[in-house]
């Protein structure tokens, strides 16, 4: 990685990469101080998405690279392609999942920028709970409040 102050490049294979049922996420730019951070999210052909859930703080959007996936905004229900955009700004119901039957790819970019944290914790307690499904509610619930996540339904797949 460069970094002389006045910007970054993050060349291939400089990326640590997680992965969550079906889900890889490889955290493109995560810099502390910058004013976003952005994830690339890969899913296979029906993986749970994200659950619906409402950030007070932080406003999300999404760019489809490939494959198909499924967003809700609000009440809304979209199909985006690739060179879809979709914006879920502070205070909106949200989530996304692969809609199709290939895998597929986004951006999804994050601000304020520390949002990514979340999500590496998330990976690492739920691969540390195993099978306990206790041990995964209450990572999720602690991890959802210093994270500016609220729940509010489950998780989102394509519908059969």
């Amino acid at each position: 990685m460069a970094n002389d102050g006045k910007g970054i490049a993050l060349l291939p294979g400089e990326r640590e990469t997680i992965s969550m049922a079906g889900n890889k996420m490889s955290f493109v730019h995560r810099e502390p101080d910058s004013a976003y951070s952005m994830v690339e999210w890969a899913s296979e052909p029906g993986a749970p998405g994200s659950s619906v859930h409402i950030h007070r703080m932080t406003d999300e959007a999404f760019y489809v690279l490939e494959g198909t996936f499924g967003f809700q905004v609000g009440e809304q229900t979209v199909e985006g392609s690739a060179e879809t955009f979709v914006s879920a700004p502070k205070g909106t119901k949200h989530a996304f999942w692969n809609q199709g039957a290939t895998p597929a790819r986004m951006l999804v970019t994050m601000s304020p920028s520390g949002f990514w944290r979340y999500l590496k914790e998330l990976a690492e307690g739920l691969a540390a709970a195993g099978d306990d499904a206790e041990a995964a509610m209450s990572l999720r619930e602690k991890l959802s409040e210093e994270f500016d996540i609220e729940v509010v339904g489950p998780p989102r797949r394509v519908a059969s």
